[in-house]
């Protein structure tokens, strides 16, 4: 069986994440502001949907 790797601080994931965004925004993979509004079209599409658990039988 393959050992688990050593997991990562929330701090170093998250400026693991940081990193790799501003890698493909500085290689034109990435545009910030069409970024962000994905993003938040979709946390506001999650928000608008139930979710299986919220449906009662």
């Amino acid at each position: 069986m393959p050992k688990k790797k050593a997991g990562m601080t929330p701090e170093e994931q998250s400026e693991k994440f940081r990193r790799e965004v501003q890698r493909l925004i500085d290689a034109g993979e990435l545009i910030a502001t069409e970024a962000d509004d994905r993003f938040q079209a979709l946390v506001d599409s999650s928000l608008k949907e139930p979710k299986a658990s919220d449906h009662t039988s």
